[in-house]
């Protein structure tokens, strides 16, 4: 069977150019959900939320076998590929603004705007707590992707069994799906397109498109015009040593103590000009008062730098308390 190149519409990312730091992270540990043992997700799984891109239904449930909603899935998308909020003339510049059932209010708003601003195939009658088809959610992980990148892929045609079930579009999809390794079908060839994705599905489809992205690019976030919406940071520096400053980070505004923060990396640039990229962690096991709180980490930076700051692209943004967990 011949098989041909294509490419998948893209970005190029910026990959750091050297590190100097040290955090202090508050609340942070190690931790797995309890009913993970035997998924076949369960790694992924595990990698996503330490990464801060996914969290469980409660601190020690993940639920993988329950479907996901399209709120659920919108944001895990747009938070584990790091999509960007992407403005242009007669896009929306909220949510209510394109979709008819969406309150701007909501823990999701925020990522079904950045979704439609990066061409997600997504309604406008859209039900943010309904649940979404294998299908759609592999249509709604290729755009993503389209958004993402402009990546050689094979194009090798593979037949499946239950195929005509699936739109045109759909299809298309899958194909690029199937031939980038992200996804795979079942024993005799079949996708269950129609099924409702399970929250281990679309976690395990996530990791790996987000593991291609940074196959391909050496990075998933979106470089220097990242545009993140994680809380803003507060800067103290100190002179602590001859030719040396101490930078302390402080992101506050934060639902409770168990989130922590820690400095991901720093990209030294022309000027003596230095970029902290910072990343919110994620509370351990246990509970924690519902106070609103800061969280600090420390970097170290030549005498001479001028340091700002940025949140990871992707990075996890903390929801309101009692708002709905991913």
């Amino acid at each position: 069977m011949n098989i041909q190149t294509f490419r998948h519409s893209a970005k190029k990312m910026t990959i750091a150019c050297g590190i100097l730091a040290a955090s202090v992270s508050f609340g942070a540990s190690a931790f797995a959900f309890s009913d993970l043992k035997g998924d076949p997700a369960e790694a992924k799984i595990n990698a996503l939320h330490e990464a801060g891109v996914i969290n469980g239904v409660t601190s020690q449930l993940f639920a993988p076998k329950s479907k996901m909603t399209y709120g659920q899935a919108v944001q895990l998308i747009v938070s584990g590929l790091a999509l960007k909020q992407n403005p242009v003339p007669g896009s929306p510049s909220k949510a209510s603004d394109y979709f008819a059932k969406v309150d701007d209010k909501s823990w999701y708003a925020p990522s079904l705007l950045i979704a439609v601003q990066n061409g997600l195939p997504l309604d406008k009658t859209l039900l943010p707590n309904a649940a979404v088809s294998r299908a759609h959610f592999a249509q709604l992980l290729d755009a993503a992707l389209r958004a993402k990148g402009d990546f050689p892929v094979t194009k090798m045609y593979f037949n499946i069994a239950d195929g005509g079930k699936l739109s045109a579009e759909a299809d298309a999809s899958l194909q690029t799906l199937l031939n980038m390794r992200i996804i795979s079908l079942e024993p005799g060839g079949k996708f269950r397109p129609d099924d409702a994705v399970t929250r281990s599905e679309a976690a395990a489809w996530v990791h790996d498109a987000r593991a291609f992205v940074e196959r391909m690019t050496g990075s998933i976030g979106g470089g220097e015009d990242s545009t993140g919406t994680n809380p803003a940071a507060e800067l103290k520096v100190e002179k602590i040593a001859d030719g040396v400053n101490k930078v302390s980070v402080t992101v506050g505004n934060l639902p409770n103590p168990g989130y922590g923060l820690t400095i991901a990396r720093i990209e030294f640039g022309d000027g003596q000009k230095a970029v902290i990229y910072y990343e919110i962690t994620n509370p351990g096991s246990g509970i924690y008062p519902q106070v609103i709180s800061k969280a600090t980490a420390v970097a170290y930076l030549p005498e001479g730098y001028t340091a700002s700051t940025k949140p990871l692209p992707g990075s996890y943004t903390p929801p309101e308390p009692d708002n709905p967990q991913l």
